[in-house]
């Protein structure tokens, strides 16, 4: 009897798509979220399935706006998955028998109104701990960590120690100074860095030197994304600042982590040597890194380089702030500025046989990371910049995250040209 109403229900399932569209055959439905539900932040996605009389189930395949992120054989099909913060999105699922037959199902979500952001909006950090000698620190918990905004405690709303979907833009150096040995080392270890895309993530690949290539926009294919990589040529000047800004944009509307790694020997200049490689300063790309929530990883080349950030390191008073000739900072000042107010870190190789471990490093931190978000206790609309400060309450223990935001304004968007605050 039992089983024949769980029959009953699955055949009145199928018939009222009452989570969705799918196509006609065998029962499979999304039972979590509803159709048109507004979800936000982790989440897990439920179907039951009613294989054909006399078949078995083989695989059921789940996707978010069209790409796979996880496949099973068995029940449960529960399925977790982030739903960013605003969205709308689409999910899908693929049931396939041991008929050869298969089933669909697909039910949509909703984006945020304004009403809805004003209460949930919240404010997203990424946080990697270490201790004293630089060894990550994997075991903490939400109790350990505590938010300050502008000096002021923040209330903790999500925590996670679990992985987040990447979207990150590998962009290098093609600059004449990169020519042989860099440039080679540089293709073979951004190639090895690919490695860190998952089910779920994408990449793009930016190559800067004149001017500002993206040889391939966002893709979850990792054979796309080393194609991309493996043409690039070595020519002309650096256009660092132009290459972080124009990724930066191109990340702005995507969910899930905003990663940029970026690679230079050199600082930004033309080719000639005398004038600035970008239309861009680089308080420009800064503050649109910041603006867009995207955390750059920056990897500096040079045997000079290296030197001044030891250094920098050891005397971290003493900051290479001097100018050369024409009023330009140090490369080293450069790309730890950019860093340490994205959130993300500076890592300095003194030659091409180095940049691998230097490449695998970045993928460590991006490995590393504690997802924390809180709403901010300050409802003003003003744009202004807003200091962060994460805390943890384990002794010996350090937090790199970005420094800050600027608040929503209820002004027209303006591009600011203002140097960021430290």
């Amino acid at each position: 009897m039992i089983r024949v109403v769980r029959r009953a229900l699955a055949l009145m399932a199928a018939l009222t798509l009452s989570a969705g569209t799918r196509t006609a055959g065998p029962a499979i439905e999304f039972t979590a979220p509803r159709r048109l539900a507004t979800v936000v932040g982790p989440a897990v996605a439920t179907l039951v399935v009613e294989p054909p009389a006399g078949t078995t189930i083989v695989s059921v395949a789940f996707s978010v706006d069209g790409k796979v992120l996880d496949t099973k054989t068995a029940p449960p099909f529960t399925f977790p998955w982030d739903a960013g913060d605003s969205a709308a999105h689409r999910l899908s699922a693929v049931a396939r028998f041991s008929d050869g037959t298969e089933s669909r199902a697909s039910v949509e979500t909703s984006r945020l109104t304004v009403n809805e952001t004003e209460e949930v909006a919240l404010v997203n950090v990424y946080a990697i701990a270490r201790t004293a000698k630089g060894a990550y620190v994997t075991d903490l918990t939400a109790k350990d960590f505590s938010v300050l905004e502008n000096g002021k405690p923040q209330v903790v709303d999500r925590f996670s120690a679990e992985r987040r979907p990447l979207r990150v833009a590998i962009v290098l150096d093609t600059s004449f100074s990169m020519e042989g040995d860099k440039l080679n080392s540089a293709i073979a270890s951004a190639v090895e860095f690919l490695n860190i895309i998952q089910p779920g993530d994408e990449g793009l690949v930016v190559g800067f030197s004149d001017d500002v290539r993206v040889l391939q926009d966002l893709t979850s294919n990792r054979s796309e994304l080393e194609a991309a990589i493996r043409k690039v040529q070595a020519k002309g000047g650096t256009s660092l600042y132009d290459a972080i800004f124009k990724a930066s944009e191109r990340l702005a509307e995507f969910e899930g982590r905003r990663v940029v790694v970026v690679l230079s020997d050199g600082r930004d200049e033309a080719d000639n040597g005398l004038e600035p490689g970008s239309l861009h300063t680089l308080e420009e790309a800064q503050d649109r890194a910041v603006r867009n929530e995207v955390m750059v990883f920056a990897i500096g080349l040079g045997r000079s380089l290296a030197r001044d950030a030891k250094a920098l390191r050891e005397n971290p008073t003493a900051r290479a702030e001097e100018m050369d000739f024409f009023g330009r900072k140090p490369l080293v000042s450069i790309l730890d500025s950019l860093a340490q107010t994205t959130g993300g870190t500076a890592v300095f190789s003194p030659g091409a046989g180095q940049l691998r471990k230097s490449f695998e490093q970045v993928a460590e931190d991006l490995r590393h990371q504690y997802a924390i978000a809180y709403r901010s206790g300050d409802n003003r609309h003003d744009g202004a910049w807003r200091a962060i400060t994460v805390l943890v309450s384990r002794p010996g223990v350090s937090v790199t995250n970005r420094k800050g935001y600027y608040a929503p304004s209820d002004a027209p968007a303006a591009r600011s040209k203002a140097k960021l605050r430290p």
